[in-house]
């Protein structure tokens, strides 16, 4: 859940903190350098996400009959 909601709020800081600074043409540099690395925090998030989704979870002892 913490991936989830962090992509989230990256993708909400691009998109109206360093987006609007970039279009704007304030200090080009810094903020396409910020830019690149929240997407790919962005991205380390969705891989997080992916990851814990597809890790399989382990089956209880009890669930077993024939043992």
């Amino acid at each position: 859940m913490v991936f989830i909601l962090g992509g989230m709020l990256l993708a909400l800081l691009t998109q109206f903190g360093v987006a609007p600074r970039i279009v704007a043409r304030q200090d080009l540099r810094l903020w396409h350098s910020v830019g690149t690395v929240m997407y790919a925090l962005q991205w380390c998030c969705a891989l997080a996400v992916l990851w814990l989704t597809l890790k399989p979870t382990p089956i209880p002892a009890e669930a077993h009959p024939d043992e």
